[in-house]
């Protein structure tokens, strides 16, 4: 499983325009955090309770320490970070959140949601204090957090797919589940990534990509039974949940984060920072541009649900998390 999230953290490089050599350091931060989070963090209840906080700081500092490398000649502070903090973005907390609310589950959806803005607040402070500790002790440090690769987007047709399947190993899949499960996931991100170079509009995006996710689920779950030669899901929520993943929306707003907090620590360094900049710049942004992505997924997956179930089906899972 150390593995798994290091190779998370590699081939979602692409998405935030890292290069080849920026898969490297994000593999073994990616494997550092899975070490942490699997064999360290169970350990120490206390630990345990700042883990994501302290995780976000020490990739922020040390993604910011290799980015700064012969002034970021060589490897994308802004990729690095991200990529490794991947398998942390809490978009399918506020995901859960969106459809209990929208399931009129109002109480469980409300503490989900609430929980995941505080989280979200948590990371995006993390962020920016590790980027900060680095700036402090080397004058140096780059504050570029725009990637310019020399990938070609065709190499999405590799990495999405090595991507997905290793999100449904992260999520303890069987074997027979996990073909479907890549095809399902690869389908939305296809959708989501050619919405997105016509329409710049994140949330319509993201439910666009949902949207496919969800008929594709759905309509397998109905005559899915038949295929079982190249596999089989017990449920609509099972064959979609990595494809889920696939459009958290950790990356666009994480991307903000970083932008925010280089703004924040460059302002307060020059001594403009003000109450204004604060409220515009600040790691706020993080939080509340993740719900509104996330609240795209799940209007995307509910209309799919009643296009599949137009007058409901009984014992449904779909919207029960």
């Amino acid at each position: 499983m150390v593995l798994v999230y290091g190779l998370s953290s590699a081939f979602v490089i692409i998405w935030f325009g890292g290069s080849w050599l920026d898969m490297v350091p994000s593999f073994v931060l990616g494997c550092l955090l899975g070490a942490l989070q699997l064999y360290v963090a169970p350990k120490s209840q206390i630990y345990s309770s700042i883990f994501e906080v302290t995780s976000s700081i020490w990739l922020s500092f040390l993604g910011r320490a290799i980015g700064s490398i012969k002034n970021g000649r060589y490897f994308c502070y802004g990729a690095i970070t991200q990529s490794g903090l991947s398998m942390l973005l809490p978009g399918y907390l506020i995901l859960s959140g969106a459809l209990e609310i929208q399931s009129k589950s109002f109480i469980a959806g409300s503490v989900r949601m609430v929980y995941a803005i505080i989280y979200s607040l948590f990371l995006g402070f993390g962020l920016t204090l590790g980027a900060a500790l680095y700036g402090w002790m080397d004058s140096n440090a780059t504050t570029e957090t725009q990637c310019t690769s020399d990938l070609s987007p065709y190499w999405n047709i590799l990495f999405i797919p090595v991507f997905t399947l290793n999100l449904a190993f992260s999520s303890q899949a069987q074997w027979h589940q996990i073909p479907i499960m890549v095809v399902i996931g690869c389908s939305g991100y296809v959708v989501y990534y050619f919405s997105a170079l016509h329409f710049n509009f994140s949330e319509f995006n993201a439910a666009l990509g949902a949207f496919t996710v969800g008929l594709m689920s759905n309509l397998y779950s109905r005559t899915g039974k038949s295929f079982k030669r190249i596999g089989y899901c017990n449920s609509a929520f099972t064959s979609m949940l990595p494809g889920v993943f696939d459009l958290v929306p950790g990356g666009v707003a994480s991307r903000n984060v970083l932008k925010a907090g280089i703004s924040q620590l460059n302002a307060a360094k020059n001594g403009t920072l003000s109450t204004t900049s604060l409220g515009t710049d600040s790691t706020f942004a993080f939080g509340f541009t993740m719900i509104e992505i996330s609240i795209g997924i799940s209007v995307g997956l509910f209309l799919s649900t009643m296009i599949v179930y137009p007058f409901g089906k009984k014992n449904t899972g779909i919207f029960s998390l």
